[in-house]
């Protein structure tokens, strides 16, 4: 990813423009902040047309989107809650990100007593926006709250959009892996667990460490009894020695138990290494 990046810079079409490409605020679950009493912020990026930003792991191209935050004395942050990625083409090389509009949220606890009126959160926001060219950018945004008695936000809406857009665990397919850690192709066995067994169409995997780039093909292959293996081949950048491989699966059809078409994956390499039987 960062070859073609630095590549990218060198051709002159990376251009640093804050805020060209997206709008970018924060926002918040709750109206005041309580001791104690865990609430969300949001980081809502509005793309404009034709442009996109990064997930977690863009794969061959791109930059994750960062917050860094600066918070009162006491107060802790949980990681960004990724929503599902879409696949995003830059310069004719496929990555991961999103053309919509999404809300990257964060849990913060309050510390069990806090003596202001009010509470200032601040943020370092770093991107990289991308339509026919790129732009990094770099802005700081603060969201202050009173404190007291905490009620719902007029942004309500917007963070239970963002939560049905969260990928759930899969919970209706057994996953195995048949492959080891440092075979070159990696092979996924999907069983179904219901009946009668859902059917897959356009199966991809989004690979959340770099074990598998955007840039690899997959390869979807029907089995007997409704199953399915995934064939996709790894990354030469990815990590070494992993012991799981985490990541998202996304379907045009079906695939999580509510009916949802993305599903969070982590299945675990086996040292046997035998391959399971559907």
């Amino acid at each position: 990813m960062r070859h073609l990046i630095l590549l990218m810079l060198s051709m002159g079409i990376c251009h640093a423009a804050p805020l060209t490409g997206v709008d970018l605020k924060l926002v918040s679950d709750t109206t005041a902040v309580e001791a104690s009493k865990p609430f969300t912020v949001g980081l809502h990026i509005h793309h404009h047309k034709g442009y996109h930003t990064y997930w977690q792991n863009p794969g061959i191209v791109g930059v994750p989107t960062d917050i860094a935050w600066t918070l009162p004395p006491g107060f802790t942050t949980d990681p960004i809650q990724w929503p599902t990625p879409e696949v995003v083409d830059m310069a004719g090389h496929p990555a991961h990100g999103f053309h919509r509009d999404v809300l990257l949220m964060v849990q913060i606890t309050p510390p069990s007593e806090i003596t202001s009126k009010d509470i200032t959160l601040r943020a370092e926001i770093n991107w990289m926006a991308c339509a026919k060219t790129c732009h990094p950018g770099n802005t700081s945004l603060s969201l202050t709250l009173p404190t007291g008695k905490t009620t719902p936000s007029v942004s309500r809406p917007l963070f239970k959009k963002a939560k049905e857009e969260l990928p759930t665990p899969l919970a209706n397919w057994s996953v195995n892996l048949l492959s080891s850690p440092s075979s070159p192709t990696i092979r996924l066995l999907l069983v179904p667990q219901a009946h009668p067994p859902a059917t897959l169409e356009n199966l991809y995997f989004f690979s959340s460490d770099g074990q598998v780039s955007s840039d690899r093909p997959q390869k979807l292959s029907p089995q007997v009894k409704g199953a399915y293996t995934l064939i996709l081949e790894r990354s030469e950048y990815g990590p070494e020695k992993a012991s799981h491989l985490p990541g998202v699966l996304s379907t045009t059809t079906p695939i999580a138990k509510n009916g949802d078409l993305a599903a969070r994956i982590n299945p675990a390499y086996s040292d046997k290494n035998q391959p399971v039987t559907p």
